[in-house]
């Protein structure tokens, strides 16, 4: 033979409408695997966008604590000036943080509530709009959820029950599936009922390896660098969306291969006769199964 045939591409596009479908499809199934790869990575960075953003150094909890957005930590507000006395401490302050669920317009909305001393580390890290709270009255919504419920400033809301006015709006404060609500520490007492106490301590500290060695041997508290803090949410995340989102990427890619498939097959069976007057010209199996090949390798 002069050449070889591209009886491959011209079987393919032979039926142009059927290609078209087919790419089309094959493309849409890509197109999820990515969207959904996307996300998951989308969902790890913000799920440790307040640990990563606040400014602390480390972050001190009750024994046990492994997560800043599972389990929730309790401690005594007393463990504040104990571990501020602790040699390597340079700063430290309280935060307050619990789910909670706004009541925005009618609607229930799940958030990340934290309460924190007015102008000291702990609050939003990044004002959009408006100011930080400075009673205890006032939120600071992120701006993602304002936008979404049409929030503005001065707008009212109520939070658990209680009525708060909006002063500020925050950028990046959203964390996987929650944005946060920014308030003071007392607000955050009274609204879950447990006054004297806080969640986390924040320390800053030029040691902070050294620091939080000191502050173990002193309270006995679990102290957590924001990248521990971060890695063990992220892990948290993977225990309850590896399953769903491993299904979801399972059933995209069996979808284009299925596509792939049944476009390969009925060009196949239409072309039937023509491949077994190739086989009996002479035309060995390897020579048929490169141009099946090659219609599959053309589609995917």
């Amino acid at each position: 033979m002069a050449g070889s045939v591209p009886v491959a591409r011209r079987n393919i596009l032979a039926d142009r409408r059927r290609l078209v479908v087919s790419v089309l499809g094959v493309g849409a199934a890509i197109a999820l695997i990515l969207l959904l790869q996307g996300l998951w990575t989308g969902f790890r960075v913000q799920i440790s966008a307040y640990e990563d953003n606040v400014g602390a150094d480390l972050f001190v909890g009750e024994p046990g604590t492994r997560n800043f957005l599972g389990v929730p930590s309790v401690l005594p507000m007393e463990a504040v000036s104990t571990i501020r006395a602790i040699a390597g401490v340079d700063g430290v302050d309280p935060v307050a943080a619990r789910f909670a669920v706004l009541d925005l317009h009618g609607r229930k909305q799940f958030t990340f509530l934290v309460g924190s001393l007015p102008g000291r580390t702990g609050g939003p890290w990044d004002l959009a709009a408006g100011r930080g709270v400075r009673r205890r009255d006032e939120i600071v919504v992120d701006r993602t959820l304002a936008d979404q419920h049409g929030i503005e400033l001065g707008d009212d809301l109520r939070v658990m029950g209680e009525r708060f006015r909006v002063v500020g709006l925050s950028d990046g404060t959203r964390s996987w599936m929650a944005g946060f609500v920014f308030t003071t520490h007392d607000a955050v007492e009274e609204l879950v009922k447990m006054p004297g106490t806080t969640s986390f301590v924040l320390v800053r500290s030029d040691e902070p390896a050294s620091t939080a060695e000191a502050i173990r041997d002193r309270t006995g508290l679990e102290v957590l660098s924001p990248d521990q803090l971060g890695e063990n949410d992220r892990a948290l995340l993977a225990r309850i969306m590896n399953g769903p989102l491993s299904l979801m990427l399972l059933i995209a890619f069996a979808a284009g291969t299925l596509i792939i498939a049944l476009t390969v097959y009925s060009a196949i069976v239409e072309r039937i006769r023509e491949y077994g007057i190739a086989k009996a010209m002479g035309a060995r199996r390897g020579r048929l199964f490169r141009i099946v090949l090659g219609q599959t390798v053309i589609i995917a």
